[in-house]
């Protein structure tokens, strides 16, 4: 793991300015001074302009109706972009406030399209391009549009708070659905309230020239727009940089509507003129600070990821460093293995200890007899097991000095950088295998001492015994006392049997001189051994034949035998007993099977010597012991050697993890 170079210190990136808790949007960013006085310059230039344009309102400029398209496109343009990022900012804040806003805007550009499609003279034959307009739908379109659009900011205020939030995906997409649905709506009841509900509306224009009934019109939009700017700043003050260009913006179609239908007298004139110029103002105001402040957020985001970035390479590299401490000061040996090779990929200072103190001599090929430590010379076989689940081997190495030692070696399969690998944890486990060599060599000495003591000390009092009733028998006999020969006669019968059963008892204590290939000869001297001494069934079935590679393995699977059989017998209340021994697949299986009460649980089980010494000696010949409940009932104990062609090159000797079950 290579060090990379970082900062002395951690520090956590700092949050972005705004609202406690909520995210750097416009509408909850507050506003600075500097965007304070932005404003008040942009409702003072549109004040300057309307002072500048009141001793000309009336006068009558050049009819440029060529114009209007664009104007309206524009206005369109400017609407929908805004529209578009307030739903964004909705979206994200989960804002029912700026749904309602978001739908303000897109009734504002659905109005100034019908406004620019209901416009007459656009045409070659006069006519608009908007279906069934009377001479008074442009009209009642443009105080309807800029009446509608205040009222729908006063909603607005009036709506929830942006921090108040749509949880479910769902809910958030029905109340986008229903905004957006009430703002298109709305923009329809319009525009056939001044197409086909003219009839029943009185005429506001005359050619391009005001009638009486304009002026009473344009005062209740301009009233309209008043009460949207009172609500905007009654409900919601100037608490957001949104809030403060709302302001602006309300009042420039304030004075939209009043110098384009309260003060002017007809289409054209200078009045009309200012009146749109501000209400594009304020539209382009508006999307022109959503965007200037996205901008100014996204730097802001972008320097907030920098420093993100920064910390968090600050931390991976601290965790790094911290894992590396404690991944190499291990007690035990850790190393990292590719799963399809076993090639060493990565090893702890105690592992490269081992095998040689660099990687690069860990990795190295070793001569086929040299024992290494595993990391060192991991074969191909227990990594593919281990590949396919955790298991558990037993390996021998050799140190620098010289000497053998034992390793334990747990393999777990890990996924790292996105491939198969295998991690091994590797212990000296020579103590414990020395203190296991121990325990059997005194478990052994102990039985063979209770044999001699059984077969000289109570073997020859029970001869003696025996001889000494015969003798006293034939003596009362001769003396004409036969009931009382008869009774001395029966005990002499049960002083033999007890004989018999101390010598079998001598015979299964004393030591075992079993060769290499007398195992099967032993088991089927044992079968019968339990089946003159105690009357049940019990047979070998199996090999008639077997050499083993040690002389030691055929003792201690006896041994393991043995000790199955005198369990069966003193806690299982078995009848029947099959020792078995079978060669299956490149390994020899002992078998013990009763047909008793079936092994006890594993609490039952604590405590019992037996059972331990047989997994002592399985595991110091590299055999797995199994020992649990058959199904048809009784108990099974079950030995595993695996009987290898060739040894491993360092000794190792088990395959995979079972351990006494």
């Amino acid at each position: 793991m290579p060090a990379s170079t970082a900062p002395s210190a951690s520090v956590a990136p700092a949050p972005l300015p705004g609202e406690a808790g909520a995210p750097p949007f416009l509408a909850t960013l507050p506003p600075s001074p500097g965007q304070r006085w932005a404003a008040a310059a942009a409702v003072g230039t549109l004040a300057l302009i309307a002072a500048l344009t009141l001793p000309r309102l009336h006068t009558q400029l050049a009819p440029l109706r060529i114009l209007l398209p664009g104007y309206q496109a524009v206005m369109v343009l400017l609407a929908l972009g805004t529209a578009w990022l307030l739903l964004a900012q909705a979206r994200i804040l989960r804002s029912r406030a700026l749904l309602a806003l978001s739908a303000a805007y897109l009734f504002s550009a659905l109005m100034a399209l019908l406004l620019g499609l209901s416009f007459p003279g656009l045409r070659e034959d006069g006519a608009s391009w908007l279906a069934r307009t009377t001479p008074q739908t442009t009209a009642w379109l443009f105080f309807l549009w800029h009446g509608g659009f205040a009222l729908a900011i006063g909603g607005y205020a009036l709506a929830a708070p942006p921090d108040s939030t749509v949880d479910a995906p769902a809910l958030r997409n029905a109340h986008t659905a229903l905004a957006l649905g009430l703002g298109t709506a709305a923009a329809l009841a319009c525009a056939a309230l001044a197409t086909v509900g003219t009839a029943w509306l009185p005429p506001l224009m005359s050619g391009d020239s005001d009638l009486p009934a304009k002026i009473w019109v344009a005062l209740g939009a301009f009233a309209a727009g008043l009460l949207g700017l009172v609500l905007l700043a009654w409900r919601r003050g100037a608490r957001s940089v949104l809030d403060l260009w709302l302001h602006v913006t309300l009042g420039a179609w304030l004075l939209a509507t009043l110098l384009a239908g309260v003060l002017n007298h007809g289409r054209f004139d200078m009045g009309w003129y200012v009146g749109r110029l501000c209400s594009l103002l304020a539209d382009a105001t508006v999307l022109f600070a959503l965007l200037l402040e996205n901008s100014v957020l996204y730097a802001r985001l972008a320097d907030e990821h920098r420093r993100e970035h920064a910390w968090s390479r600050q931390r991976l590299y601290e965790s790094e460093q911290r894992f590396r401490a404690v991944f190499d000061h291990a007690t035990v040996a850790i190393s990292v293995h590719d799963a399809g090779t076993g090639t060493l990929l990565q090893a702890n200072a105690r592992a490269l200890q081992a095998c040689g103190g660099e990687l690069r001599d860990a990795q190295a090929e070793a001569p086929h007899d040299a024992m290494r430590a595993f990391a060192c010379a991991a074969p191909m076989a227990p990594i593919l097991a281990a590949a396919a689940g955790p298991s558990r081997i037993e390996w021998r190495s050799q140190r620098s000095d010289g000497t053998d030692y034992w390793e334990e070696v747990l393999l777990t399969p890990v996924q790292l950088d996105g491939r198969p690998r295998v991690l091994a944890v590797a212990s000296d486990v020579t103590e414990r295998k020395e203190l296991q060599r121990q325990i059997l060599e005194v478990s052994t000495a102990e039985q063979e001492r209770i044999g001699r003591e059984v077969h000289d000390g109570i073997g020859q009092q029970l001869t003696a015994l025996t001889l000494f009733a015969g003798g006293l028998q034939r003596r009362l006999l001769r003396a004409g006392h036969a009931p009382e020969a008869e009774a001395l006669g029966q005990l002499q019968l049960h002083l033999e049997a007890t004989l018999q059963q101390a010598r079998s008892l001598a015979r299964g204590l004393a030591p075992v001189d079993i060769d290499r290939h007398d195992l099967p000869d032993a088991l089927r001297e044992l079968a019968a051994r339990v089946r003159e001494t105690t009357g049940l069934d019990c047979s070998y079935e199996g090999m008639p034949q077997v050499e083993l590679a040690q002389a030691a393995q055929a003792r201690h699977l006896f041994r393991i035998a043995q000790e199955a059989v005198a369990n069966a017998l003193r806690h299982a209340q078995a009848t029947t007993l099959r020792i078995r021994l079978d060669a299956q697949d490149r390994a020899l299986v002992l078998q013990v099977l009763d047909d008793g009460l079936g092994v006890p649980d594993p609490v039952a089980r604590r405590g019992r010597l037996g059972l331990h010494i047989m997994a002592y000696r399985a595991d110091a010949m590299g055999a797995r012991l199994y020992v649990r409940r058959r199904t048809a009932g009784g108990t099974e104990v079950r030995c595993v050697l695996p009987l290898l062609e060739q040894p491993p090159r360092n000794g190792g000797c088990a395959e995979t993890d079972a351990s006494l079950h």
